[in-house]
C-alpha cells in the first residue's frame, strides 16, 4: 500500500522577531519571497507557492508541519483515518487560500499536521537575492516521549512507511511516497520540534554556510558529518527565531519496492554510536542534543 503522503509541503512557525527572521531567510538560507506582510511571510526555494510560513506571534514556537498528499481523495483518506484513530481533527479549513483540501490534526503529543493537496508550481525556478539557495524543505524531525506511538499513528493516518529505528525506538525515520529515506523523523525527548532540513545541492554548500554564519559572528553547532541512517550529509545552525536548522545532501532514495524495514541499529548511550550518528567520527554537540522547540497551541476551527 503506497502512503497517502507525496512528500513534505511546509514548515510554520510564530517568531516574536519577526523582521528578522525574515531577513535572515532570504539571507542566509537563501529563499525566494512569496508574501512579505505585516503579520505573515511566505518562502521558497523552488516553484512550490510555499515551503516556510513566518507569523509574527509573542513567542518563538512552531506551528505546523504541512504535508502533501497526491490529491483531495488522499486527503480525505487522511481525514477519515485520523478520526478513526481517535487523533483531534483542529480544522478542515485550507491554511492558505492557495490549497484546494487540506485537514490538519494533532497527534496523541500534541504535534499538528495539515495534510494538504499539492502546493501550486506558481513560482520561479530561479530567483535572485542572497543565501545559499536551497532545493528544497526536506524533512523533520520531531521530539516524542513515545516515538514508537507516534510513529504508529503517523503510518495508520499518513500511510508512512518505516524505513530505520534505534533498537530503544530513541529514534525512528518515515518515509513518504517520494521514497527519500525519511520526511518525518521521531527523536525520543520533550514533545515538540527538533530540527528542520534544508537539501542542498552538495558539500560546497556547506563550506558556504559556514563562512556566512562566520560572518554574522554565529557558528554551526554540530558537522559536518553523515548520519548513518538516510547516509545524508549535514551541518546544523540555530536560525535567529531559535529553531535548529539542518543543512543536508545526498539523502538516500529507497526505490526498492521490496524494501523490508532494516534491522533496529543501537545508538549507543546518549547516542554515542558514531557509526549510527555520524560516520565521520563527531559525536552530536550539546547545542544539537538539548535543542527544544514547542508547538504552540492550536485553535479548533472543526470539532
Amino acid at each position: 500500500m503506497q502512503p497517502s503522503i507525496y512528500r513534505l509541503g511546509y514548515v510554520a512557525m510564530n517568531v516574536a522577531n519577526f523582521d528578522e527572521c525574515v531577513r535572515e531567510a532570504q539571507e542566509v538560507i537563501g529563499l525566494n519571497t512569496v508574501e512579505a506582510g505585516k503579520d505573515r511571510a511566505l518562502f521558497t526555494s523552488n516553484q512550490r507557492h510555499a515551503e516556510m510560513i513566518l507569523h509574527r506571534a509573542a513567542a518563538n514556537e512552531f506551528r505546523a508541519v504541512g504535508l502533501e498528499a497526491y490529491d483531495v481523495a488522499a486527503v480525505d483518506r487522511i481525514a477519515e483515518k485520523a478520526k478513526a484513530a481517535g487523533l483531534k481533527v483542529i480544522s478542515t479549513t485550507p491554511s492558505l487560500p492557495v490549497i484546494e483540501r487540506s485537514v490538519t490534526f494533532m497527534t496523541s503529543e500534541g504535534h499538528v499536521f495539515e495534510a494538504h493537496t499539492p502546493m501550486p508550481r506558481d513560482q520561479s525556478r530561479r530567483y535572485a537575492g542572497g543565501g545559499i539557495h536551497p532545493r528544497c524543505v526536506d524533512h523533520v524531525n520531531l521530539a516524542a516521549s513515545d516515538p514508537a506511538k507516534i510513529a504508529g499513528e503517523l503510518r495508520a493516518v499518513l500511510g508512512l512507511k518505516l524505513s530505520d529505528r534505534t533498537t530503544g525506538d530513541e529514534i525512528v525515520w518515515l518515509r513518504a511516497g517520494d521514497n527519500r529515506h525519511h520526511t518525518v523523523g521521531l527523536l525520543k525527548g520533550k514533545t515538540g520540534m527538533h530540527h528542520i532540513s534544508w537539501e542542498f545541492a552538495g558539500f560546497s554548500e556547506f563550506r558556504r554556510l559556514g563562512d556566512l554564519l562566520d560572518t554574522m559572528g554565529r557558528r554551526i553547532v554540530w558537522g559536518p558529518g553523515r548520519h548513518g541512517p538516510g547516509d545524508n550529509l549535514f551541518s546544523y545552525y540555530v536560525d535567529a527565531g531559535g529553531f535548529l536548522f539542518e543543512c543536508t545532501a545526498e539523502m538516500e532514495i529507497i526505490d526498492d519496492l521490496g524494501f523490508q524495514p532494516r534491522p533496529a541499529v543501537d545508538p549507543g548511550e546518549n547516542l554515542s554510536n558514531y557509526r549510527v550518528v555520524n560516520r565521520w567520527g563527531q559525536l552530536p554537540s550539546a547545542e544539537w542534543m538539548g535543542h527544544h522547540n514547542n508547538f504552540a497551541a492550536p485553535q479548533t476551527t472543526t470539532a
